[in-house]
Parts: C-alpha cells; structure tokens; sequence
C-alpha cells in the first residue's frame, strides 16, 4: 500500500502527460468537462487538453490561442513529476 500512495502520484501525471502528448490536437473527441455534461456552455477547462497536445508539437502559438494555461499546466506538472522522482531516489538511497 505505501508502495502504491508514494507512485500514484507522479504516475498518474506522467500517463496523462504522455496521452496529452500522443493525441491528436487538431481533432475532436469526448468531452470530460463536468460543465458540459450538467449542460452548462461554459467550461473553464475546455481546449486545455489540445493545448498541451499543441504545447508537446512545440506550436506555442497554436496551444495557447486554444488555452493560455496549456504550456504553464505542462510546466507545473513536469516539475512536480520531477520533484516527486527526486523525492522518491533520496528516499530510497537511505
């Protein structure tokens, strides 16, 4: 149990980093947005996802006309990734 609280974190946001990263950012799908679903046309979130599809192609331009936060939320959440790792090694080499 110890073993899967101190990885599901840092696993959790690297796997949905890599699917951002691998999906099509020009194309349409599922919308997740719980705004959208309660049938509210306003969603806070929305062209986040393609944003950081566009922001992993290196089109900043294109990520954030689609969502200003898509190159900031690929930033915060890589180095949290990173910190995490680092936390982990020097947690193991004691």
């Amino acid at each position: 149990m110890r073993f899967l609280k101190s990885h599901l974190e840092w696993t959790t946001f690297t796997v949905g980093l890599l699917l951002l990263a691998l999906m099509d950012p020009s194309g349409t799908g599922v919308s997740f947005c719980l705004f959208d679903l309660a049938g509210i046309e306003y969603c806070p979130g929305k062209g986040l996802g393609h944003s950081i599809a566009y922001t992993f192609r290196g089109d900043f331009e294109a990520a954030l006309k689609v969502h200003f936060a898509g190159p900031f939320a690929v930033l915060i959440l890589s180095s949290r990734i990173i910190f995490l790792w680092n936390q982990l090694l020097h947690k193991s080499k004691t």
